[in-house]
């Protein structure tokens, strides 16, 4: 059982046996069991003295040390997950342009003597249009992509 463990369960009403020999074994469980005492002790009484300084020396250092405790993380790096995110994008953009020409080159090639000029100009033009709006929006969501990344990592530690 961990000292963080022990120390939330001195905090119970109820103290299981495994607590109490955890706290016999271990000097910091120990002294803060009779921190809770004594801080129980001066609650307790009816007319509630003011609190020794050591005792409320004692508290703002554990307040303060649980507070760093659970700082969240600092947010380093975000930059460099995106411009690698980014590097990995552009290594698949020169396959996109050279399945983009193979696909118009092989639709001139079929269709060229069947279709007006005009008419495969307007389907050249909306294919590459979409094209070009389904990698923009690619490379648009990519930060978002990485935010949630680093979120779900986050929350999961």
């Amino acid at each position: 059982m961990s000292c963080e463990a022990v120390q939330e369960a001195l905090a119970g009403s109820a103290v299981d046996p495994e607590v109490r020999a955890h706290v016999a074994e271990c000097a910091e469980c120990a002294a803060h069991e009779r921190f809770l005492r004594a801080l129980g002790a001066a609650f307790s009484a009816d007319a509630a003295p003011p609190l020794a300084p050591e005792l409320l020396a004692r508290t703002h250092a554990r307040a303060a040390r649980a507070l760093r405790a659970h700082a969240p993380a600092p947010t380093r790096g975000l930059l460099r997950e995106v411009v690698a995110a980014l590097a990995v994008l552009a290594l698949a953009l020169p396959v996109v342009i050279a399945h983009a020409w193979l696909v118009a080159e092989g639709a001139l090639a079929l269709l060229g003597g069947v279709l007006p000029p005009l008419l495969l100009e307007g389907l050249g033009v909306f294919y590459f249009g979409t094209l070009a709006l389904a990698v923009g929006t690619l490379y648009a969501l990519l930060p978002i992509w990485v935010g949630m990344v680093r979120r779900a990592r986050t929350e999961a530690s």
